[in-house]
């Protein structure tokens, strides 16, 4: 009788595995089908996404920019009052910390200090002596955004 009462658990443990498997699955296919290639988006990722491809570039720099203003007490801000980009998809707010998560993001994916990213946001390249090369700030839409 014990060998019986172990066997049953075991099938509906099976079957609630099997029941959590296929809902999840389903889910997935759920958001492949509305379009959407990543159901598990971070915000701030949702938000890059919404910036029309044009206007990374700008993106990236203003928010570079505004994250050094608010830890650099010295830190003039580079960009113009009158700077905007543009959303072409529904706009998206920015995530709380956006700014500073991304300052901490992209100075950890490329080992640059506040200062090289001070010298990025206002040339628009950085340098370093080899084997490293150079870093585009053109190239960089791809590191963005996984906090």
């Amino acid at each position: 009788m014990e060998v019986w009462k172990g066997r049953n658990l075991m099938t509906v443990i099976l079957l609630i595995t099997i029941g959590l498997t296929a809902e999840v699955f389903s889910e997935q296919i759920d958001h492949l089908r509305k379009g959407e290639n990543d159901p598990i988006k971070s915000a701030a990722q949702a938000y890059f996404d919404a910036v029309a491809p044009a206007d990374r570039v700008n993106f990236i720099k203003y928010y570079l920019d505004k994250a050094l203003e608010d830890r650099i007490p010295n830190h003039v801000s580079k960009t113009p009052p009158d700077f905007t980009f543009g959303h072409y998809q529904i706009p998206v707010e920015p995530p709380k910390s956006f700014a500073s998560d991304f300052l901490d993001h992209f100075k950890a994916s490329f080992g640059l200090t506040d200062r090289d990213v001070c010298d990025y946001v206002t040339s628009d390249t950085i340098c370093f002596p080899p084997p490293r090369g150079c870093i585009d700030l053109g190239d960089v839409g791809n590191i963005c955004c996984p906090f």
